[in-house]
Parts: structure tokens; C-alpha cells; sequence
């Protein structure tokens, strides 16, 4: 494959996919979609730049690329609720402008004519293969595709930052984009194998059980076990205290322990986004999303109860909204009467007997 016949190949390849995402986008309104739509779009506009000629046109794009391509995965953790180690953003904050210090560096001391434009490309590859570290926290909700597209998205990287030293050179320059190209199909089919699966249109047809109603109830612990089993084989979203839940829920824990899909007791905001993403699914489907809140005693030693009740009163919101049903395990003895009784109010709790 010559040299124009790889740029234009994953010239076609990305439009088709963002083009693709776009309309996928549309149906499921995740932002992880868009921002990956508009990142295979930006850089498509990056091989335009460079066969027309545009100079300017490939770093501008190149950035965009990227950015979007990074935005989209921030987006995606967001989404499953998988939060970021501190520790690793810490290290991030203090190596990354070394190293894109020192890749500058060693291109201006190597490279026998070196080109601004191409060093936009390495500069890049080293936010694109941070970007698919990064991805890496999603493989636990897509064991398979969250894998292979996080190793993929760091390989072409990787491949990103040899363009700078071996595009000037004839006999590498079509092969290098040819191995681009391979890696952009690699790209499309791992993108499309996450947006088709299961796990990320969250809800599938499911037959809705008897004890499923529509509203937000408070079960004390000892009667929140009927309900557990009654709803075993629904998709139902958790977020509690252990993970001894049926196979076929998304629990995520509810812990200061970092980990893939634990949530900090101060992080009310994640569990909100995480649900409204879920339910908004769900209602597109024409199913009931049901989410169960196991821990509220929990949240209370690290928020206070003004906090704590104006984030169920936006999960109540979203129930009204999308017409789901809120599960709140509770022990009423833990709060005093009037707290009891201004949850029940704000919540307009139903009876879940």
C-alpha cells in the first residue's frame, strides 16, 4: 500500500467512523460517543491538512484529535463511574511536561532538519498513548474490548511519536502510515465492539418482575433481601457497601479504597451522573431502571444530612423523570424523627410493602 493510498484509506476509515459514532450518539446521547465522533472527524481533517498542503491545519487538528480523543474517555470513566486514582494523576501532573520537555529536546538533536509540523504529531502521540493508559480503568466493565482498545490507542501512540524521526524518510514513510492505518481500523473495530455491547447500551429487554413499581422507597435491611431476589435477573444499578449482589447488576461499591468502579462517600456527584446515564437508557428502552442505594448510614458520617438529602433529592428527580424506581436500604433508628420525617417528605416516599 503506497503512501496515498494509506492517508486516504484512514481518511475514509475515520470519517465513516465518526460519522458512525455520531449517529450512535443520537440514540444513546452518552458523551463518550460525541467526543470520540468529533476526535475521528479532527483527524481525518489532519490527513486533509497534510494533502492539501494546509501546514497549519495539522497541528490545529492533531491537538483537537486528541483532545477529543482524551475527552471521550475522561467522559467514558465518568459514565461507569470508574474515578481516576489521585496518585496516578498526581504522577501524570509531574511527568508529562517533562517528557513532552524532553521528546522536544531529543527530536531537536537528532533530527537533521527538524519540521514543527511533524513534532506536532509526537507531542500528540504522547497525550494519545496517556490517553489509552487511562482507558485501561474501563477493563473491568469491558474485560475484552476496553482492553484491546486501551492497548491499541497506546501502540498508535507510541507509533505517533516515531513520525517526527522517520517521515522525512522515503522507503519508512509508507509504511509508517500504512501501520497507522492498521491501527485506525483496529481503533474503529474496538470502538464499534464497545458501543454494540450490552454493557454499554446498559439495558436490555427484560421482563419486568411483580415487586417492581415506579417511585422511591425505603426498605429497612431485613426486607431489602426479598426484594434482591426477587429482582435477581433485572439489570439493576447498586451502589452499596459489599458486592454479594446477582451477576446481572452493576454494583459499585461505596468505599474509600480506590479501585475500577468504587465510589468515594464524598463523591455523591459520580452516583448521580452514573445514574441518570443508566436511566436515561433504560426509559429509552421502555424499561423500568431500577438503582438501590445500600449504605445511606454510610454516607452520613462523611456528608451531613443537608448534603446527603439534596443528593437523593436529585436522584428522586431523575425517577420522576424517567419513571424508574429508587430502592433506599435504611434502618429508620439511625435518624431522628424529624430527619425521618423531612426525608419522607422531600423524597415523597411510596410504600414499598
Amino acid at each position: 500500500m503506497n503512501l496515498l493510498m494509506s492517508q486516504l484509506f484512514s481518511f475514509s476509515l475515520k470519517v465513516t467512523a465518526g460519522l458512525a459514532l455520531l449517529v450512535s450518539w443520537r440514540r444513546y446521547r452518552r458523551n463518550s460517543l460525541l467526543f470520540w465522533s468529533f476526535f475521528f472527524l479532527s483527524s481525518s481533517l489532519s490527513i486533509v491538512s497534510e494533502l492539501t498542503g494546509f501546514n497549519f491545519g495539522v497541528p490545529l487538528f492533531q491537538a483537537l484529535g486528541v483532545s477529543f480523543l482524551a475527552g471521550g474517555v475522561v467522559s467514558l470513566l465518568d459514565e461507569e463511574a470508574v474515578g481516576f486514582p489521585i496518585h496516578s494523576l498526581r504522577i501524570a501532573a509531574l511527568t508529562l511536561p517533562s517528557l513532552v520537555s524532553a521528546y522536544i529536546v531529543l527530536y531537536a538533536k537528532i533530527a537533521p532538519n527538524p519540521k514543527p509540523i511533524y513534532l506536532s504529531y509526537g507531542v500528540a502521540g504522547i497525550f494519545y498513548a496517556f490517553a489509552g493508559v487511562v482507558l485501561w480503568g474501563v477493563r473491568r466493565f469491558y474485560p475484552r474490548s476496553g482492553t484491546f482498545l486501551s492497548a491499541v490507542i497506546t501502540i498508535h501512540g507510541l507509533h505517533k511519536m516515531d513520525y517526527p524521526f522517520l517521515r522525512p524518510v522515503e522507503w519508512f514513510a509508507p509504511i509508517g502510515f500504512t501501520l497507522g492505518a492498521v491501527l485506525n481500523a483496529l481503533e474503529v473495530i474496538a470502538f464499534i465492539h464497545i458501543v454494540l455491547s450490552e454493557r454499554f447500551r446498559n439495558i436490555e429487554s427484560a421482563t419486568s418482575p411483580e415487586i417492581l413499581k415506579k417511585g422511591v422507597y425505603i426498605l429497612p435491611p431485613e426486607r431489602f433481601k426479598s426484594y434482591t431476589e426477587a429482582l435477581s435477573d433485572f439489570p439493576v444499578l447498586a451502589f452499596a457497601r459489599r458486592s454479594d449482589f446477582p451477576e446481572r447488576w452493576e454494583v459499585h461499591l461505596l468505599t474509600t479504597v480506590e479501585g475500577p468502579g468504587n465510589i468515594g462517600p464524598t463523591q455523591l456527584h459520580r452516583i448521580i451522573e452514573r445514574t441518570r446515564s443508566y436511566l436515561a437508557e433504560a426509559h429509552r428502552e421502555n424499561v423500568t431502571g431500577v438503582v438501590v442505594i445500600e449504605g445511606l448510614e454510610y454516607l452520613m458520617m462523611y456528608n451531613d444530612f443537608r448534603s446527603v438529602l439534596k443528593f437523593l433529592a436529585t436522584l428522586a428527580d431523575y425517577i420522576a423523570l424517567y419513571s424508574g424506581m429508587l430502592l433506599l436500604t435504611l434502618d429508620e433508628k439511625s435518624l431522628e424523627e424529624r430527619q425521618l420525617k423531612t426525608l419522607r417528605q422531600v423524597l415523597n416516599v411510596g410504600d414499598g410493602k
